[in-house]
């Protein structure tokens, strides 16, 4: 009896102390290639959600089509809902101060094709996302604060569909700085989110976009 009851004991602190580790701030470097996950299914290590209306994103695995063996990341689904913005989030760890990259190509997209970082996120209604749009040809910073987006910062730029770019976010207390395709584009302060946030990939109604090696550091 009682070393059952120890038993339960130690188990139950065990997974306490496990959930507690969960919600604390990570560091160190993490890569997603998509290359393990299955064509065709959703990634592991991501959630999904949405911001603002429209249908849900569609989040898939696909082969590249230029090089097969090369899995990326597609939001394939084209509502053309124009306050609608899908979202992947990496399920663990949270982050304040972080570095943030990843590699995306606009395929389609008569609304809109924009690719963005998300940090600081809070839940679908609150973070932070820096974004490039192939339809508009800028990038922009932003704060979401209960569902409304707000730029702080814009810059124009030439981003073509059908190429791969690459998009960078060094986050460090109210500063972010981020760059595309090796070039500095944007160089802002806010101090709307404070705290750790969980981190993600961003599109907007009916964008359709491909991602691939998501990077991220923690500091």
């Amino acid at each position: 009896m009682g070393k059952t009851f120890l038993k339960t004991a130690a188990v139950a602190v065990l997974t306490m102390a496990g959930a507690t580790f969960g919600q604390q701030p990570a560091t160190g470097p993490r890569t997603f290639t998509f290359d393990g996950d299955a064509v065709g299914a959703a990634p592991a290590g991501f959630e999904f959600a949405r911001t603002g209306g429209g249908a849900e994103g569609r989040w898939v695995v696909e082969a590249d089509k230029e090089k097969p063996a090369n899995h990326v990341l597609t939001q394939s689904s084209a509502d053309p809902t124009d306050n609608r913005f899908p979202l992947a989030v990496v399920k663990d760890g949270t982050y304040k101060d972080v570095t943030l990259s990843v590699r995306a190509r606009p395929i389609s997209g008569k609304v809109d094709q924009g690719f963005g970082l998300v940090w600081r996120y809070r839940d679908a209604s609150n973070y932070y996302v820096t974004r490039c749009n192939a339809d508009e040809d800028n990038c922009t910073i932003y704060h979401v604060v209960r569902g409304s987006r707000r730029a702080f910062q814009n810059k124009s730029v030439k981003v073509a569909t059908n190429t791969w770019h690459t998009l960078r976010v060094e986050a460090a207390g109210n500063h972010f700085v981020v760059t595309y395709d090796g070039q500095k584009v944007l160089d802002a302060t806010d101090d709307t989110f404070k705290d750790s946030g969980k981190v993600g990939l961003w599109t907007k109604a009916d964008s359709i976009i491909q991602f691939d090696d998501v990077a991220l550091e923690g500091r």
